[in-house]
């Protein structure tokens, strides 16, 4: 075994937890858990994860399991999917809709006379009659004398506004009203969003920073499908005006542009296909990623027995960032192809000046535009941080590129590196990794190639 693969070896060790028991003063009812809307929902829609909060894989997942798990974390939604996949929310996310009860019709890795959804399909739990929301999201206008919402990049180290509402608001529960009603308690007359969790208070009617479109304040709140709370470094703001300030007359309203210079919506397709690997310097075809792995970590050949198919959803002919491509015969169990903190690093920081490596491998569902998220993927069966929604793919040409996003919400320029002619990984500075590492056989790119 080479010299880089034989510093990624060594043992795994699983902690062990004493559980122990105490006689509580009051006995805690059970919950009572039962399918939501039929039971079997679409999963994946457009790159959207039907529910947020993914526990990751089990070799002994039953409904009730996952179920328990969880109510455990104070959630009221519970969603099995892939015979082995459990997944929890207080809220479903994007188009995705109920289903056909054939859509969920994997066995269940720990029950050989349950079911546990199937591919792209997952069968969701509702507890206590939780009155849950459903997407898509779309921006809220006003509330209680909040209103015009606007979209403005905000920095970690440099907060736009670093007021915090009355009580703290749990981020699975975060809603546009609950952050108006926290900020306005406080005594705040602007409220902002942020992350689909996060909420700020200020008295700025105009943030001192650069505005954006709305769309980059896409992510839906994790406590209501149906609105959106910000982005990753983008803050939703409402403001409340003085009573005491005439607010401008808008004078008449603008006439709407005749239908014919309405831009149509562009249609969505799924693209299915294999993606090839060539060297950046000389575009020259090295391999295509292949359906096995070398220890989870994904691996190209020229063998055209052996590609691995993929897909994705986009716009006909556009640009898609923050996108999710699916493996369809799955990485080592995993149904994304996503990118890994290495298993020599200390984090998963990456940039300039810094040796840190990711692996390209197989993941579960992690938020588009977020921070990584920890659990277990096709390299390790323990947790490490990973991120699945990474690809910014041109549907016209086929060119994918990565873009990792450290922990801190910085996204520095993530470039693809070939290692011994067959493994993929990712860093943000090849020169440095390749210091540390050595054989390194350059910087390489991926390109999606449409089935014929």
């Amino acid at each position: 075994m080479h010299s880089l693969l034989t510093s990624f070896a060594g043992a795994l060790f699983l902690a062990s937890t004493s559980l122990v028991s105490a006689a509580p003063a009051l006995q805690r009812r059970d919950p009572t858990w039962l399918p939501a809307q039929g039971g079997c929902w679409s999963d994946n829609t457009n790159g959207q994860r039907a529910l947020d909060k993914n526990l990751g894989g089990f070799d002994d997942l039953t409904p009730a399991k996952c179920q328990s798990l969880c109510d455990a974390q104070g959630f009221n939604l519970a969603g099995v999917e892939f015979g082995r996949e459990c997944f929890c929310g207080n809220t479903v996310f994007g188009n995705n809709r109920p289903t056909s009860a054939s859509v969920c019709s994997m066995t269940c890795s720990g029950g050989a006379g349950q079911t546990c959804g199937g591919q792209n399909g997952i069968y969701i739990y509702v507890k206590n009659n939780y009155p849950f929301t459903v997407g898509p999201a779309s921006v809220l206008d006003a509330y209680n004398g909040y209103q015009n919402p606007s979209c403005w990049q905000d920095s970690v180290n440099n907060r736009i506004f670093s007021g915090k509402p009355s009580t703290d608001i749990p981020a699975d529960q975060m809603t546009v009203q609950k952050c108006i009603d926290g900020c306005a308690a406080a005594g705040f007359s602007s409220a902002g969003l942020e992350f689909g969790r996060e909420c700020f208070c200020g008295n700025a009617s105009t943030p001192p920073a650069e505005s954006a479109p709305q769309n980059e304040c896409d992510m839906p709140c994790l406590g209501d499908a149906s609105r959106y709370c910000g982005g990753s470094n983008w803050l939703l703001t409402y403001h409340k005006p003085a009573n005491n300030v005439p607010q401008p007359n808008p004078g008449p309203a603008s006439p709407a542009p005749p239908a014919s210079s309405v831009p149509p919506v562009p249609a969505t397709k799924t693209y299915k296909g294999v993606i090839q690997v060539l060297t950046v310097d000389t575009n020259l075809v090295v391999g295509y990623l292949n359906k096995d792995t070398q220890v989870g970590i994904s691996k190209y050949s020229l063998d055209p027995t052996n590609r691995e198919q993929f897909t994705f959803t986009a716009p006909t002919g556009q640009t898609i960032s923050r996108a999710e491509i699916t493996a369809v015969d799955t990485i080592d169990g995993y149904p994304f192809l996503g990118l890994i903190e290495g298993y020599a690093n200390s984090d998963s920081y990456i940039g300039p000046g810094n040796w840190q490596y990711l692996f390209v491998g197989g993941v579960s569902h992690s938020t588009p535009g977020a921070t990584p998220q920890t659990g277990a993927n096709s390299y390790f069966i323990s947790a490490r941080q990973y991120e699945s929604a990474v690809w910014t793919i041109n549907s016209a040409t086929g060119d994918i590129t990565p873009q990792w996003i450290n922990p801190d919400g910085s996204k520095p320029t993530t470039y693809l590196m070939g290692w011994y002619g067959y493994i993929g990984f990712g860093s943000g500075d090849p020169a440095q990794t390749n210091a540390h590492f050595g054989h390194n056989d350059g910087t390489i790119k991926f390109k999606f190639i449409p089935n014929p």
